[in-house]
């Protein structure tokens, strides 16, 4: 099953759902409708009489509108109506051609045996070609001495391309007065549309695999940031689209337009209400995933799993959150269900391309979740356990500083983002380009701000642990400070926590000097020996300043880190690993969260302490 196979799926189980208005959800078009931004709304009586009229504001302004194929895919100049609301040009007789095909094709659909009393209400007021007056007596608009419109705009649109929406009242039986809400309305004009496209032949549909009348346009604006990027297009017989393998079209591939319309609706509803959009407005991506029958599954932007509340939270706590979450989605998931993973982007402003595509039991689906946030994830400093978003590692890994954020490119976070996306569907190992962009800039702490500091220190580490033990096919990294660890860069990094702290504890409250250890960290990390004795020195007249107690235990510790490390090791002054990170942040925790004393003569270990 491809894309617009499971598109057309999640439509027809989804189906009872078509022009029903969601709060805060964007509503699932019917066939031959689609969503535009309305700029105006009129009020007529049953009878098309004038009531009133209003401008919307941006936020009221999407309408579900009935189209036709031509329109639906109209841009620049074609004259295209759709058979209801429209822009102003098409409803007014200031553009004579325009408002002539509008008023033909309006006329035919209320005069047929698929017309409806509200059609009929909007024909009988267009007749009478008083839109502009009525619109200018309300104050929507100004019109000039010609007595047409003036070079305003509502909401940025000017007049002529403002589009209007109908409201009818009373409405008739038991139907909204809106044409945008009402059912009715819009089985009409699917069964009007139907009628008008009878008598073209039909064939095999791919995508349904049933008899339909082909679709020769497709609908654009899946994205509603790149409206009018299509997923298929078939119209240029002078490129190369098709030109040296078909003589048309329906040679290369045979869509139904009932299965067409369908998909794409469903598309956008999905993406709509379930896609996040990773990038800027000039480079972005959509990403998406849901389950064709409707089921609920956990959203896209939940990756960063955080703590419930304002305490912190320990991996046991974490791990039984993490369980409980996805154990609710196992309990109405079933053996059948499957999951629909994908990535859409505008190559272009008129074509959409699917840069990923996965489909997977739901319950696979789930396990790859579970052991993503199992495996990436750390104790950071201020929230306790949390996995770090995609969004967030590529921001880091990749990302500028700018105030208290750490930004990316939109081409380079939405690229790097699907490759993480691709590691947790796929389970692949994370990129190391990504793990060596984060160990470098987690090694350069004095290059951010404190708070950025800490975030690109707690991304680097989770990403690391879990590309280590990715690695090794096994959990020899955990978020606990492990003092039974010889490795060498381990051992360094733990060296460098200890050098920040006896500094530390000897600022007062108003200090806001970095520690020599932050300062020479990047150094540190590529000639760690030569470093650290530059370190013991200037280390000296702080330990001076400590309580005995505190003085006695910090040295005990370094000697016996020191001790583990070979002075036989001919590599001790080479470049560390990455895993250093991962010593000195566990390191610098067990220093900071340490409750006991030390020894009788000192103060508790996070106690900050002056005197000879």
């Amino acid at each position: 099953m491809g894309l617009l196979q499971a598109a057309y799926r999640t439509y027809e189980t989804q189906a009872h759902l078509a022009g029903i208005p969601v709060e805060n959800q964007d509503t699932l078009t019917p066939v031959s409708h689609m969503v535009q931004n309305a700029h105006i709304e009129i009020t007529l009586s049953d009878s098309g009489a004038f009531q009133s009229a209003r401008p919307l504001a941006k936020g009221e302004a999407k309408t579900i509108i009935p189209v036709t194929e031509e329109s639906a895919s109209r841009a620049g100049k074609v004259i295209r109506p759709h058979p209801l609301c429209d822009q102003l040009g098409f409803l007014a007789s200031f553009d004579e051609e325009k408002h002539a095909a509008y008023l033909a094709q309006l006329t035919a659909w209320a005069e047929s045996d698929c017309s409806h009393s509200k059609v009929r209400a909007v024909l009988r007021y267009i007749q009478g070609d008083t839109i502009l007056s009525d619109l200018a007596a309300t104050g929507i608009l100004t019109l000039n001495e010609a007595g047409l419109p003036a070079g305003g705009k509502i909401e940025g649109i000017e007049y002529a391309k403002c589009l209007v929406r109908w409201r009818i009242v009373p409405p008739p039986s038991d139907a909204s007065s809106a044409c945008w809400e009402d059912s009715s309305l819009f089985d009409a004009f699917i069964r009007f549309n139907g009628k008008q496209r009878g008598e073209i032949a039909r064939c095999l549909c791919a995508i349904s695999g049933e008899q339909d009348v082909p679709a020769a346009l497709h609908p654009k604006g899946i994205i509603a940031a790149d409206f009018g990027a299509k997923l298929i297009s078939s119209n240029d017989d002078s490129g190369f689209t098709y030109r040296g393998r078909f003589n048309n079209p329906v040679e290369a591939v045979t869509i139904g337009y009932t299965a067409s319309q369908k998909a794409h609706s469903a598309l956008r509803w999905l993406a709509a209400n379930h896609g996040i959009v990773i990038g800027d407005s000039k480079a972005h991506r959509t990403f998406l995933w849901w389950n064709p029958n409707g089921k609920a599954l956990p959203s896209f932007d939940s990756f960063g799993m955080k703590p419930s509340g304002e305490q912190r939270i320990n991996f046991p706590n974490y791990q039984k959150q993490l369980l409980e979450t996805l154990g609710g989605y196992r309990q109405t998931l079933t053996s059948t269900d499957d999951v629909v993973v994908t990535a859409l982007d505008a190559a272009t402003t008129g074509r959409l391309s699917v840069t990923y595509y996965s489909e997977m039991p739901a319950n696979d689906f789930l396990d790859r979740l579970e052991s993503w946030y199992q495996t990436c994830c750390w104790d950071s400093r201020y929230f306790g356990v949390q996995s770090p978003s995609l969004k967030r590692i590529a921001q880091c890994a990749f990302g500028t500083e700018r105030g208290t954020f750490i930004e990316a490119d939109g081409r380079v976070l939405r690229e790097h983002v699907q490759q993480l996306l691709h590691c947790v569907i796929d389970r692949t190992p994370i990129p190391a380009d990504i793990v060596r962009a984060l160990t470098v800039r987690a090694g350069q702490p004095l290059a951010y701000k404190p708070t950025n500091r800490e975030t690109l220190l707690s991304t680097a580490c989770a990403v690391i642990r879990k590309y280590k033990n990715d690695k090794q096919h096994k959990e020899e990294w955990t978020l606990a400070l492990d003092e039974n660890n010889t490795n060498r860069s381990y051992l360094y990094g733990r060296l460098l926590a200890i050098a920040e702290q006896v500094e530390r504890s000897t600022y007062d409250s108003q200090e806001g000097r970095e520690p020599n250890a932050m300062r020479m960290q990047a150094i540190f990390s590529q000639r760690p020996m030569h470093t650290w004795r530059i370190l013991e020195e200037q280390l000296k007249p702080y330990y001076s300043r400590l309580a005995p107690g505190l003085r006695q235990y910090y040295r005990r510790l370094t000697q016996e880190i020191t001790d583990k490390l070979s002075v036989e090791d001919t590599s001790l002054n080479t470049r560390l690993d990455d895993v250093y990170l991962l010593g000195y942040y566990h390191q610098r925790t067990a220093l900071t969260r340490k409750k006991e004393q030390p020894s009788k003569e000192s103060a508790d270990t996070n106690v900050t302490t002056g005197g000879n």
